[in-house]
Parts: structure tokens; sequence; C-alpha cells
């Protein structure tokens, strides 16, 4: 994720014009797919542990929403036009929002996260959730083309980028939250299966169906006919969808595989950034697209860097972000109430900044 943001902002464009680009794009591709696939995934597993907690409500589900309102304040909050309350008050133009309007993959992630918890809610029932997410993320796919083909002019400023791309926004609801439905059930049952004594043998069946799904859809792609108007394999096809997922979870039986032979221990840099990964988001896109700080990459150097130039720097921000999410590991870990103190106090100083800052 680092280093596809690094390159994106930084790479001189005529580097990119060349044909190496296009396959390091389709690499950094999955980046996007996977974060979602994890975050559903987490949520697999918390279904499997807090099933009943969740379904009825208690103390657990209403911190889980609150944790969700909070991540939706946050990835809007890192679209403002400017970080400033003055300047926003100021605002005449009504195309300045359009930025703050769009939906990005931490909206994507709440909103499918919510959808996803509140449709346990309804059905309430292990087998007919599983069944019913398994429809929707399909029906998510295949139902794709035709939405971000329609015409979405008539919608409000701010619902119309989670149903296309046409206006600032990267992360439609259509496909993208199928990936996270997907690790969800993906996450439920592969903790099942370990529950038997049975993931060993599931692994192998789900990289077979995996490796079948990828010659399938590229099959698909070949075929002489088509299904869809305007069709083009990597422009959201359900073919392109099924190969990056069926991609992603050969990537995740592999670190799975990895993980059993060569156990790590909780301050391993997998481990630290998975745990700790918001706070990495978050932080390491200020540094890269900070285009309202001095500090951010994007105005210290502008995207005319090679590769070895944003090599460098994408192995320091990690460096950087790995040794600040490892503090922070930490200090929750020693002392959780000193821990809430100065996450309260930093964003304390955060919200009286916005309001204090001047034009």
């Amino acid at each position: 994720m680092i280093e596809t943001h690094v390159v994106n902002a930084l790479l001189d464009p005529s580097i990119k014009a060349q044909s190496f680009f296009t396959f390091l794009s389709f690499i950094n591709g999955l980046v996007a797919p996977a974060f979602l696939f994890c975050a559903g995934a987490a949520l697999g597993i918390t279904l499997n542990r807090r099933w009943n907690e969740l379904i009825g409500m208690r103390r657990y589900f209403w911190r889980y929403i609150l944790r969700l309102v909070f991540i939706f304040v946050i990835a809007y909050s890192l679209h403002l036009p400017f970080f400033s309350f003055t300047k926003l008050a100021h605002i005449t133009d009504p195309h300045v929002w359009i930025t703050f309007y769009q939906a990005d993959i931490l909206q994507i992630i709440v909103l499918s996260l919510l959808f996803t918890v509140v449709l346990a809610l309804l059905v309430r029932n292990r087998n007919l959730f599983t069944l019913s997410a398994a429809i929707i993320g399909i029906a998510l796919v295949f139902i794709t083309p035709v939405v971000r083909d329609s015409d979405t002019s008539g919608m409000v400023p701010w619902i119309r980028p989670y149903f296309t791309t046409s206006v600032k926004s990267q992360f439609p609801i259509f496909p993208w939250s199928a990936f996270l439905l997907g690790g969800t059930l993906v996450a439920d049952y592969f903790v099942r299966m370990r529950e038997k004594g049975d993931e060993e043998s599931w692994a192998k069946k789900l990289a077979l169906l995996s490796v079948i799904l990828c010659v399938v859809a590229m099959a698909a792609e070949v075929a002489p006919f088509q299904i869809y108007p305007n069709h083009s394999f990597f422009r959201y096809s359900p073919e392109f969808f099924f190969v990056r997922f069926a991609l992603i979870v050969l990537i995740l039986l592999a670190l799975w595989k990895y993980a059993v032979r060569i156990p790590s221990g909780g301050n391993s840099v997998i481990s630290v950034f998975g745990q700790e990964s918001l706070l990495v988001y978050v932080v390491h896109l200020m540094i890269v697209y900070g285009y309202d700080y001095e500090f951010s990459f994007v105005r210290m150097f502008s995207p005319q860097l090679n590769y070895l130039e944003c090599f460098g720097l994408f192995v320091v921000l990690t460096a950087v972000m790995y040794g600040m999410a490892f503090v922070w590991h930490r200090l929750k870990g020693w002392n959780k109430p000193i821990a809430s103190t100065v996450e309260f106090a930093v964003l304390g100083m955060i919200v009286v900044t916005f309001f204090v800052r001047g034009s």
C-alpha cells in the first residue's frame, strides 16, 4: 500500500508511459482489493467468535458500531479541501467540495462492514447469513457493469461517488464491497475448519477452487460473445474481479502456509502493521498526499522521480511507519489507560487545530 501510493504520486509521467509500469500497476492493483478482503476477514473472525454478542446487540456490538463511525469521520476528514474551519466556512464554489464527497476505500470499508453486521442481525442464523452474503456478493459483481454504465447525474453529490467513477471517486460500492464480503466468508469458514482441525485439507481445496476460478474468468474473457455492452476487461468486468479475488486468496493461503511453518511473534512487521493498519494508513496518506502540508512528499518532490528514488522513499517511509506502529502497539500493550489518554489528547489537539487554524 505504501509503495503503491509513493509510486503513483511521485513517479515521472514519462516513466509511467513505459510498458513495465503497466505490469507494476496490475500488481499494485491488488493492494486495494486485498485491503478490503482483509477488513472483511477481520469481521469474519469476529463473527465467528462474537456472533451472539453482535446479533444480541450487546456492549461489544455498540463498541463496534462506534468504531465504524469513528473511522467514517476519519475517512471524510482526510478529504477536507482545507484543514481549517475558517477556510471551509468561506468556500463559495461548490465544486471545491467534490474532493470531500469522493468515496475512498475507508468509506467503502465502513459501509460494507456496517451492511454485513446488519445482515447478520436480520437473518440471525449462521448458515443463512453465509448463503445471503454469498448471493449478495456475487450479485454485486455481476450487476456492476450495469450500475457503472447507468446515468447517475441526478444523484445528490455525496451519494453519487458510491455508484460511479465519473466523479472524483475511485471506490464505488460496485464491485468493491464484494471483496470485503468475500473476505468475511472465507475467514469465517476458515476459522470453522480450523476448529474442526481440517484447515489443511480445506486450504488445498480453496487453492484449487481459486485456480479454477481464475482460469474460468480468463476463458470467459476470450469467449466469442459478450453479455455486457461497452465491455472492457479492466473496466470493472466480472472476469477482472474474479481474477483478482482468486489471486488474493492464493496470496492469503501462501502467507498462511508461511505463518504455519515459521511462526512469528507479536512484534513482527506483519503483525504490527496488521494490528495498527488504520494508524499507518492515515499517517502515511498525510505524508504522501498532504497537499495542505509543506512536509508532504507531493509538495517536496512532485511527480518527477524514477523507480530507484521512489523505492528509496518507500523504504524510508515504511521503516518510519513501522517504528510509529511498534511504539504505539507496545504502549497499548504496556498500559491501556495511558494509551487511551494519549489517543484522546492527540485527537483533541487535531480538533482544536482544525477550529483555530486561520486562513
